[in-house]
């Protein structure tokens, strides 16, 4: 068969390929789900010297892929390459979020992957780390937002110094732990119990210490397993929390005095406070005697500053001996033991803290993407962090009467200063949040105060002359033809608060009202108007109606000479704006002039033709040359359209024509009185105080004595009465 001819065989990976385009096509454009494998062939991660793909470096975590990566620094600055696969791809855009900062936007490299950097914000800290991929379809409007999700992982190694640690029973001792990460150990507050040997784990200034207190003599080994924020990855690839347990020998030797145990573990002592006496519990022992005071001193030798004082009352059934403890120092545990002494001799040894009262000395604030202030004041809706300084406030049991989704700092938090976070409701209904201890009010309160912000002027409304139009939108210049009944200010109390909390907008109205010279006519100044949030408002319960205008306001009301009394080339001119003194610069002021006008005027004009062409119907010739004439027309002027009081150069009119009237010759045969139509051209512009002007006339008209119809051009003097 002759034609055109095709080749007997094709490679199947040709139609493969056409078929996958087809297919991959005819989904995107056809608003069918998108996978993210149909958009990218790979994703990599590059931070340090070390490279990580989607491809390779996948991991599942609780039901979602991630990409594993190990860091060794908190803030690493890493570049994101991302490779496309979808031809109708047309670019891509790292959104901002939280945990990640974008340094530049994606490039294209070569035509083969895009490409950009980014920094990663305190990686140990950060939870659900997820960078957002907005990619741009050609074919799809809307932009198809990939989350990718990543899965930090880093080496940490945690150990204690090598040597033989010895304890002594009732002692506490504190070894710090070395470790390359301390960020990422998880520290458990409270001490173990039950153990030979009791620990626990505290951090300070940025080290992590380990808090040993023996309770059984002989060699012991310790046990302690840490938990990770960030894990790493064992030899399956499985994320692991857990360290290997750190294990140490300790010798436990008996105390050089016998130990006496409390019943608690610290008291608090207030130096301004009278001397209180603190019921506590105390190991027996034979040689402690009974109805007996005992000093309680910082050191074994004697001359020791009074700590305290334990009088013995008497012996319980549970082994225990009933005292009375009066504080009369600061102690800590970690500083040494106490020595309870006879006179000034040792017969015994106990520790406890003896730490100030909790109190609450001051507290701050801190705003997003600002500093710790002092003030006290909150808006309602906004997020804060709370800030509490005082002294021994780890002991104290905080809560805020109308914060709500409060959350505790506990990294930042000691027993100095605690940080809080929460959120101040919309619809808060008290004006102090209280800052409790348990059930007592500790130190001051938050004050709830509403917001004083500008908002624009799109909740006025200005009517005139069956008109109207936003304040935020009205021009500067407003002409107006005819009469003017009134300007009236309509305000829409609900829009005041809506989208965004403004509260109470204070302002002022200036007023003045301009005659055509520019002469000042009248002027009114409106201080102290006060409009506030309707119904619709969150915060409408938490303003006072006190002084807030309550209808529209009408600019008659304030003039002396109301709007429908005035002139023609009147200017009113309004001036509102924010009070200055109340919100500073921030104020926001808007302008608008109303300009009565009209199109065209009517007068009387008496003017001076020279050098008049006439031609008379009917008569041979082009006419005769007149002398200095005289003309009174009744004529027409036309203004400029938005433009105040200039006229159009041209004016048509009707009026009378004395031609040649001052030439009083014998021989003058000109001279006549002639019914007249001219339209007046003015080519040189004057000024419109000016009383002299040079027109040029064209028209015609009827001469009454030689009752003939004429025609005339020419120039003329145009003096104004």
């Amino acid at each position: 068969m002759k034609g055109t001819s095709f080749p007997k065989t094709l490679p199947m990976s040709f139609f493969r390929i056409l078929l996958l385009s087809f297919l991959l096509t005819f989904s995107l454009t056809s608003g069918a789900q998108i996978a993210p494998q149909q958009l990218f062939s790979n994703i990599e991660l590059r931070i340090d010297t070390n490279v990580y793909s989607w491809k390779d470096n996948q991991i599942e975590v609780m039901g979602e892929p991630h990409l594993w990566f190990e860091y060794q620094e908190e803030d690493p600055v890493i570049e994101l390459q991302v490779f496309p696969k979808y031809w109708a791809l047309d670019g891509l855009r790292l959104q901002p979020g939280d945990g990640y900062e974008p340094l530049d936007t994606f490039r294209m490299v070569n035509g083969e992957h895009y490409r950009a950097k980014l920094r990663l914000h305190k990686i140990t800290q950060a939870e659900f780390l997820t960078l957002s991929i907005q990619a741009r379809l050609r074919y799809q409007e809307a932009p198809y937002i990939y989350e990718l999700r990543l899965f930090p992982v880093t080496r940490t190694v945690a150990y204690l110094p090598d040597g033989p640690e010895e304890l002594f029973i009732g002692e506490e001792k504190v070894i710090p732990l070395e470790s390359n990460n301390y960020q990422n150990i998880k520290i458990p507050r409270p001490w173990s119990t039950g153990l030979p040997v009791n620990y626990k784990l505290s951090l300070k200034d940025g080290r992590v210490l380990l808090h040993l207190l023996p309770n059984e003599l002989g060699k012991q080994e310790l046990s302690i397993p840490l938990t990770l924020r960030k894990p790493f990855l064992n030899e399956e690839g499985k994320p692991v929390y857990e360290l290997p347990p750190i294990r140490k020998t300790l010798m436990v030797k008996p105390a050089k005095l016998a130990f006496l145990s409390m019943g608690r573990r610290e008291a608090s002592y207030d130096q301004s406070a009278a001397r209180e006496e603190i019921e506590i519990e105390l190991n027996y022992h034979p040689m402690l005697e009974m109805r007996k005071t005992y000093r309680v001193e910082a050191q074994e030798e004697p001359g020791g500053a009074l700590v305290a004082e334990i009088f013995t009352r008497n012996v319980l059934g549970n082994g225990k001996v009933l005292c009375w403890l009066r504080l009369y120092a600061y102690h800590r545990r970690s500083d040494g033991n106490l020595y309870i002494k006879d006179g000034d001799k040792a017969v015994f040894i106990t520790n406890l803290d003896i730490i100030p009262k909790t109190e609450v000395q001051k507290a701050s604030l801190r705003r997003e993407g600002q500093d710790w202030q002092p003030g006290l004041e909150v808006y309602p809706g906004e997020s804060i962090e709370v800030r509490i300084e005082g002294v021994s406030l780890h002991r104290a049991d905080f809560h805020f009467d109308g914060l709500v989704q409060v959350r505790k700092d506990s990294l930042s938090s000691s027993d100095r200063s605690v940080v809080f976070s929460g959120r101040v409701p919309v619809d808060i209904a008290q004006k102090k949040i209280l800052i409790y201890n348990g059930a007592e009010p500790a130190g001051p309160a938050l004050r709830v105060k509403e917001y004083e912000r500008p908002r624009p002027f799109d909740f006025i409304t200005l009517h005139y002359a069956g008109d109207s139009v936003l304040l935020k939108d009205a021009d500067f210049l407003i002409f107006l033809e005819g009469t003017l009944n009134d300007i009236t200010l309509q305000f829409d109390y609900d829009k005041i608060d809506q989208g965004r909390l403004y509260g109470r907008q204070e302002l002022e109205i200036d007023i003045q009202v301009l005659e055509k010279g520019k002469t000042l006519l009248d002027q009114k100044e409106v201080r102290n108007l006060v409009v506030c949030p309707g119904a619709a408002s969150p915060r409408f319960a938490a303003y006072s109606e006190e002084g807030c205008q309550q209808t529209e306001l009408r600019i008659n009301e304030y003039l002396r000479k109301k709007t429908f009394e005035l002139d023609t080339w009147t200017t009113i001119r309004m001036t509102i704006r924010h009070k200055s003194e109340k919100y500073g610069k921030a104020a926001l002021s808007k302008t608008v002039e109303f300009v009565l006008y009209r199109r065209s005027s009517f007068d009387i004009d008496v003017s001076f033709p020279a050098g008049l062409v006439v031609k008379k119907l009917r008569e041979p010739g082009f006419g005769n040359l007149g002398g200095i004439s005289m003309a009174m027309i009744a004529q027409f002027s036309f203004y400029r359209e938005k433009n105040i009081a200039r006229e159009k150069p041209y004016k048509f009119g009707f009026g009378f024509l004395a031609f040649d009237a001052f030439n009083f010759s014998d021989s003058n045969n000109n001279r006549d009185v002639g019914i007249v139509g001219l339209a007046s051209l003015y080519p040189i512009p004057t000024k419109e105080r000016s009383r002299l002007s040079f027109p040029l006339y064209l028209g015609g008209g009827y001469f009454l004595s030689e009752s003939r119809w004429f025609l005339l051009l020419g120039p003329g003097i145009r003096v104004r009465l």
